[in-house]
């Protein structure tokens, strides 16, 4: 089983959508919610039950006015229920602290702070997706987002109530604070999902022992996230398969009898951070993972000067390399490069692509 992990992002969602038709039971989507997706509602005249129009400063055209975001408007998992499309999907109501992801300066992601901060929101939130029937809600326990074994226990028996399948993510070094909470509480349609972040999977061995020997009939399942956040796309090694994503995760939890792996697909486990004062500089990079090798090959444009500008060597350069990346011409996010023709993307025109191409290679027998 894979189980590609997801924030829901603009360009992840559309992944999410466009490569519906790969997921099922051994290749299930798991979205990180970092953001809430609102219903749009217009200012009307109550005396006429029009809308209400406004002309800014320096418009020609008159635009009706919207009213603020409220609680009662948001429709984020209905809106993943039509991008899935009746599909099996995880869902993690997304915290974390500052200690995860450094002291940035992070944008729209006002939900995950406050999820962070109000235990009973979160709550509140998750018990949310027992309205779906294909969504599986997961319970993330992690370094100063523990959760007391008391509020763990109402919770998942509160989430029992209307899912037929939970899930817990915990991080290694919390498994054995958990471990015979984790025996006691979880049956054969659970899924347990023991986080090793961005370390090593080799330095993990004794977690991974203990993680095989934990007498839980759920399904088990190993994270990873191999691309470290330290390094920038100007580190990346040119026209080769870089040595700086370790995707070993992807065969050892054979060794150790796991149901499955999760990772987030070539890119990074980051969050969007305030793009204020950039200079649209950096160096244009892709990863194109090759499942037979399972390695990422790497093209970079050195010259940073250009930014997104760099797109244009690196579509020349997979196109100088179809017989590797490409041989029997079936890659969808190769086939959108070659396409390409005077705009060449940006950012997150090639996540997509790193992404698109990486659940699509994982579908590979």
């Amino acid at each position: 089983m894979y189980i590609s992990i997801m924030k829901n992002r603009q360009e992840e969602l559309k992944v999410l959508k466009d490569m519906n038709f790969f997921f099922g039971d051994s290749l299930i989507p798991y979205i990180e919610i970092i953001k809430d997706e609102y219903e749009i509602n217009y200012e009307i005249d109550e005396s006429t039950g029009d809308f209400v129009y406004e002309k800014k400063p320096g418009k020609t055209r008159r635009n009706r006015i919207k009213l603020p975001k409220r609680e009662e408007d948001i429709i984020t998992l209905e809106l993943l229920q039509k991008r899935l499309k009746g599909k099996k999907c995880f869902i993690d109501f997304f915290r974390f602290t500052n200690e995860e992801y450094g002291n940035n300066v992070f944008k729209g992601i006002e939900l995950s702070i406050k999820l962070s901060r109000d235990f009973n929101y979160y709550r509140s939130r998750i018990l949310e997706i027992g309205n779906y029937e294909n969504m599986i809600p997961v319970v993330s326990i992690k370094r100063n987002l523990k959760i007391s074994e008391p509020d763990l226990t109402n919770l998942i028996k509160e989430l029992r109530i209307k899912n037929s399948e939970i899930a817990i993510r915990i991080e290694d070094h919390l498994l054995e604070d958990y471990s015979l909470f984790l025996e006691n509480s979880m049956n054969e349609r659970d899924f347990l999902m023991l986080d090793i972040r961005s370390q090593n999977v080799d330095s993990k061995f004794m977690e991974l022992d203990e993680f095989q020997d934990l007498d839980v009939e759920s399904s088990k399942i190993i994270f990873n996230s191999p691309r470290s956040r330290i390094y920038k796309n100007g580190d990346y090694e040119n026209l080769v398969f870089t040595k700086k994503i370790d995707n070993k995760v992807a065969k050892v939890y054979k060794q150790y009898e796991l149901n499955g792996f999760g990772d987030y697909g070539g890119l990074k486990d980051d969050l969007p951070k305030d793009p204020s004062g950039g200079n649209g500089m950096g160096a244009a990079l892709a990863l194109i993972y090759l499942k037979e090798k399972n390695q990422f090959y790497s093209i970079v444009n050195e010259d940073t000067s250009k930014g997104v500008k760099g797109y244009e060597y690196i579509r020349d350069e997979v196109i100088n390399n179809l017989s590797l990346l490409d041989g029997d011409n079936s890659c969808i996010a190769i086939k959108k490069i070659k396409a390409m023709q005077v705009k060449y993307g940006n950012w997150g025109t090639w996540s997509n692509l790193t992404l698109t191409r990486y659940i699509q290679q994982q579908s590979k027998k």
